[in-house]
């Protein structure tokens, strides 16, 4: 064999074999990866407001899975920016696995879209308890997904009354109970003193609280055909802004795009309606030293005729993957966590209210929020703020456009309802 010859040889056998070597490379990535010996990196996004207790969980769930690492990232939730951007990567093709849905109508949106990938079978196979979530959630999913399980919820929602303790006191007055809005409306009238920068209101009602608490109260809602009960609470609103002069006015908050929370914390306010978010918010500006407030909750006052406590809101937030996800078994490991009673706990020890209902949960709520009232959340009858069709966002939005020329004093209330019935039915019609 010549030297010419032996060379050929030997650079043929090189080639094979740095050939071999990359096939066998290659082999061994996709046989890593299908049996889990490579670590699956969630990519999962979620608003600021959340930030707090969701890293909580993620960093617990990160530290019980080896093979599974998710990576937070989070989006203001200001002017819908966190909507608006989901959207975005979800249509962009963006890296994203798993996100937060604030609210039904937006889960509603996404399933039919096909975005979500159906957890159905997954949830059967876990023999997850979905009865934990109660009946708002599968009337949800009934009316709104056909019966399929699109996403699962984490978090719920309850409105209460929340009030500062040492105005009560200081007007030697016993704290609220289970009171009528009438009865709320003359107690915030008796604790409304002083004018200008030392002006305290009697109570609070924001302005971005559209949803007619009242009227959801008496088993009423913007889709009904008799939308009396909604005339009456937008009547009563008018009482406590300008009529008693009680709360601070609707054009006042609209104006100065008043901290409501703040106006709260420094005692300009009595008696704040809001919903459940508000102990998380209150404590944390505590703990930090940014307020000093002694406060209390009760529980939102009744129509009159209504005898048994019930609040408005029910399950408020979802937890999804992303169609285009590659570690979708992976990310249902994440959803299975932060939708369980783990999740679920530590959503409660921040004094948010979780999806999840079991003595352990309720036992968290209750010693995180260590206040009297919080109880309160478990004895009400829960009522949906929101209506599970896929329009009720369009119809929201066109129910507080009037909403707002009766409160700005712009229409009067007959033709405040007459206008909304006809755009709620140009709405319903598309």
């Amino acid at each position: 064999m010549n030297r010419k010859t032996a060379m050929l040889i030997l650079a043929l056998t090189l080639t094979s074999a740095a050939a071999l070597g990359g096939c066998g490379s290659k082999n061994e990535d996709n046989n890593s990866g299908s049996t889990g010996s490579e670590k699956a990196v969630l990519q999962y996004y979620t608003w600021t407001d959340e930030e707090d207790y969701m890293k909580k969980i993620v960093d617990a769930f990160n530290n019980a899975h080896s093979d599974i690492e998710v990576k937070l990232n989070t989006i203001s939730n200001n002017s819908n920016e966190y909507s608006t951007r989901i959207m975005n990567n979800l249509t962009g093709g963006s890296r994203m696995d798993v996100f937060s849905i604030n609210g039904t109508a937006d889960l509603g949106t996404y399933a039919s879209k096909n975005q979500l990938v159906d957890l159905s079978d997954r949830v059967k196979s876990a023999n997850m308890d979905v009865g934990a979530y109660g009946p708002s959630f599968q009337d949800i999913t009934d009316k709104l997904t056909g019966g399929v399980y699109y996403a699962l919820p984490y978090r719920t929602s309850q409105y209460a009354l929340f009030y500062n303790k040492k105005l009560f006191d200081e007007a030697d007055l016993p704290y609220p109970e289970q009171m009528t809005w009438d009865e709320y409306a003359d107690l915030a009238k008796q604790l409304t003193k002083g004018e200008g920068s030392d002006k305290q209101w009697g109570g609070y009602f924001a302005d971005w609280l559209t949803a007619p608490l009242g009227a959801l109260q008496s088993g009423s809602s913007i889709l009904d055909d008799n939308l009396d009960p909604e005339a009456d609470w937008l009547s009563f609103l008018n009482r406590i802004y300008y009529d008693d002069n009680s709360h601070m006015s609707y054009k006042q908050m609209k104006a100065e795009s008043t901290d409501w929370i703040k106006q709260f914390e420094v005692g300009n306010v009595a008696m704040l309606v809001n919903g459940e978010w508000t102990l998380n918010m209150l404590q944390a500006d505590i703990a930090s030293g940014a307020a000093d407030i002694d406060f209390d909750m009760a529980p939102l006052p009744l129509p009159a005729g209504v005898d048994s406590p019930i609040t408005v809101g029910g399950v408020s937030t979802f937890i999804g993957i992303n169609q285009r996800s590659e570690h979708q078994d992976a990310a249902f490991e994440f959803v299975k966590f932060v939708a369980g009673e783990e999740g679920g706990s530590m959503i409660a020890d921040s004094s948010v209210l979780p999806a999840y209902s079991s003595d352990g949960t309720k036992s968290s709520f209750l010693q995180a929020t260590g206040i009297q009232g919080s109880g309160y959340f478990f004895d009400a009858k829960t009522v949906v703020e929101n209506q599970p069709i896929a329009q009720i966002n369009e119809v929201n939005r066109v129910f507080s456009e009037q909403r707002d020329l009766y409160l700005f004093q712009q229409q009067d209330l007959a033709k405040t309802i007459d206008e909304f019935e006809k755009a709620r039915q140009s709405v319903l019609e598309q």
